[in-house]
């Protein structure tokens, strides 16, 4: 058939063969520790449920058998998918694999890639018993009984589309059914009853699935684990979080905003508060020396004038205050680059005998304080 496997089977001596391997491989994982997974449809479980015994039959007749969680490459030639759980962005990932000439074989009845299942059935009976297909289409499965097919505990027929192949079938339906994509081929089984450790010996079940898994020595199969798998590396952790917890952390974020607007809000007008006022520093200086100059006592202006210095340069200098009026001079002229003999005399204790030094001492303190303020 055009887009179906292409190697047909080599008879039925091979068909024995192949029944003979399959019983040993069962036999030989039944006789064995007991080690692998228990889940159902599992390539690494030994369990009667698990799908071990496919794998090693599969490399008895010499294909290189990969399990895998990740979509398969271009190096891979066949690819057996046990339960189709994949997201849209890996389903057309796989279908583009397909289409590049790949052949997908598929046991899940449910998935997207399996025709439409037009009815059930339960045993095996039910096929013999019935008006069945006089040949298989599918090339790969010729010189196969296919006729003895036993899908442990039933399956679905499906509805064969018109340019599908059919084989096992009940008239119009068939239980294996397969169709071109693209280059590629998706073959349709309509159950994983016939893959399992406890159903792949009976009947020609064995023989039908090393023929669309296997058909040849050196294929490249890749087994797909049952159950979700992992990301094609396009998703980033944002797209991995569930809707409602967007939802959520987006109402914790309106709600923060509203509480920082409903907090920020002030009532009222705003309160008025009165500010000191700054009096220039001269201003200061010729209002203090003018009012002791009242005094008729300019010495005794003076030392009230040094005092204020000396407390003013000891606070913005980081100089105690019961420092020596030398030591304060000292400190000044390194931090602020002033005349140290004009600081000293500005901090005294040199005597001021009339108005005139009184003044000329208030103008050098005031100078003092400027340099200072514009240093420090």
């Amino acid at each position: 058939m055009s887009g179906a496997p292409t190697r047909a089977g080599a008879g039925w001596g091979v068909g024995i063969a192949v029944v003979v391997a399959a019983l040993l491989a069962v036999l030989a994982l039944g006789a064995g520790s007991g080690g692998g997974d228990d889940r159902a449809l599992d390539p690494r479980s030994h369990d009667r449920l698990g799908t071990s015994a496919l794998v090693a039959l599969a490399g008895e007749l010499g294909a290189d058998v990969e399990i895998s969680d990740r979509l398969p490459g271009d190096d891979t030639d066949v690819t057996l998918l046990l339960t189709d759980l994949l997201d849209s962005g890996q389903r057309d990932e796989l279908e583009r694999w397909v289409d590049r000439g790949g052949t997908l074989v598929v046991v899940d009845p449910a998935s997207l890639f399996a025709p439409a299942g037009s009815d059930a059935f339960s045993e095996v009976e039910d096929i013999a018993a019935s008006e069945t297909r006089a040949r298989c289409e599918i090339l790969a499965l010729d010189d196969i009984a296919v006729e003895r097919v036993d899908p442990r505990n039933g399956g679905v027929l499906y509805d064969v589309p018109g340019r599908s192949d059919a084989c096992v079938g009940i008239g119009d339906e068939a239980y294996i059914v397969a169709t071109p994509v693209g280059g590629g081929t998706v073959v349709a089984i309509g159950g994983s009853g016939m893959v399992v450790n406890a159903g792949l010996a009976e009947g020609e079940n064995a023989p039908v699935v090393a023929a669309l898994l296997a058909p040849g020595s050196g294929t490249r199969l890749t087994v797909l684990e049952p159950g979700p798998l992992a990301g094609s590396g396009e998703r980033t952790l944002i797209d991995l979080v569930s809707p409602g917890v967007k939802a959520a952390l987006a109402q914790v974020v309106v709600a923060f905003v509203v509480y920082v607007l409903w907090r920020s809000r002030r009532l009222g007008a705003p309160v008025v508060e009165p500010q000191p006022v700054a009096v220039a520093g001269s201003e200061l200086v010729s209002a203090t020396g003018s009012l002791l100059d009242r005094t008729g006592s300019p010495q005794h202006a003076a030392d009230l004038l040094r005092g204020d210095l000396r407390r003013f340069l000891a606070d913005r200098l980081g100089v105690p205050p019961e420092a020596s009026p030398a030591t304060i001079a000292a400190v000044a002229a390194e931090r602020v680059g002033a005349d140290q003999a004009r600081l000293t005399w500005a901090l005294g204790p040199t005597p001021v005998a009339d108005d005139a030094q009184l003044v000329a001492l208030a103008q050098t303190i005031d100078a003092v304080r400027e340099e200072v303020l514009a240093h420090v």
